[in-house]
């Protein structure tokens, strides 16, 4: 069982670490008309109704990775740092796509000339993802206990968090006890049914971004889980096959809705205890 539930904190990690951050998009810096350059008229080239077209030079480095649509007449011709399209006279927009960053659309301030060429400069800029954002979210530990708690956080491309646990109960016990109920020296006692448990967990580790709404969070701390039953003769016996307490690991992600962060994760203390970690707070 301890086999599978680390199989499944693995496949969990191996599934996030193949989302590929997109940490730049394209926009448009500036479309402008050049009546200098005479290669819609040298290099000419006609739609269906035998009109002259338009051509419109679109700068941006390793053109060829991008492809364009809209009224567009022939192949693109691709050149070092330059993609030179040929559009219908009177098109008012132009679509261009990659694998790498989607789709642009962009309607062109003016329809275009025919026989006249426009330039379209291209450039990367920094997306929102790539913005440091803090992360303060109420979470709450589900499992044998309900523990509520706090998470915090800043990240960019990496940082940290910190997540605390607590079910503000205080359990305390008079004697120790088996799951069979029995002591250590094998007597066996009266238990009335009634049981009181405390959890406490702290962890601390590392965030990554791993995609434009996608983090991935992991770390270690130290925590306990305490569970004792009540005796007939009105004592509490801690049954140390059910208490853990030692290192705490943590694993988990945060999807991201603009400022919302909606969060899911599984933590264990020695490996013995588990829980769900489910929250929703805000990462801004």
């Amino acid at each position: 069982m301890r086999t599978q539930r680390i199989y499944l904190l693995s496949a969990v990690l191996l599934f996030f670490l193949q989302l590929q951050l997109q940490a730049q998009e394209v926009k448009v810096k500036s479309f402008e008309r050049l009546d200098r350059d005479l290669t819609a008229r040298t290099q000419e080239r006609l739609d269906l109704n035998d009109e002259p077209c338009a051509i419109v030079r679109v700068s941006i480095p390793n053109a060829k990775a991008y492809q364009f649509e809209g009224n567009i007449v022939g192949d693109v011709i691709y050149n070092p740092g330059e993609a030179l399209v040929y559009v219908v006279h009177g098109s008012r927009n132009l679509t261009i796509t990659s694998d790498k960053f989607g789709s642009l659309s962009y309607e062109f301030p003016e329809a275009v000339v025919k026989q006249v060429v426009y330039k379209l400069v291209l450039k990367f800029e920094e997306s929102g993802v790539n913005k440091l954002r803090t992360l303060i979210a109420p979470v709450a530990g589900v499992g044998a206990n309900f523990s509520p708690g706090i998470m915090l956080g800043v990240v960019k491309k990496t940082g940290w968090y910190f997540k605390a646990k607590y079910d503000f109960k205080s359990v305390t016990s008079d004697i120790e006890c088996d799951k069979e109920g029995n002591t250590a020296e094998g007597n066996p006692l009266w238990l009335t049914g009634q049981k009181e448990s405390n959890r406490l967990a702290l962890t601390t580790g590392l965030m990554l971004r791993l995609g434009k709404s996608f983090y991935l969070y992991g770390g270690g701390g130290y925590g306990y889980r305490k569970m004792t039953w009540e005796t007939a003769d009105a004592l509490w016996a801690e049954c140390n096959d059910q208490s853990y307490t030692g290192a705490e690991a943590d694993l988990g992600c945060i999807l991201r809705t603009k400022s919302v962060a909606f969060i899911a994760g599984v933590q264990t203390n020695s490996f013995k205890y588990y829980e769900a970690t489910l929250g929703i707070g805000f990462l801004f």
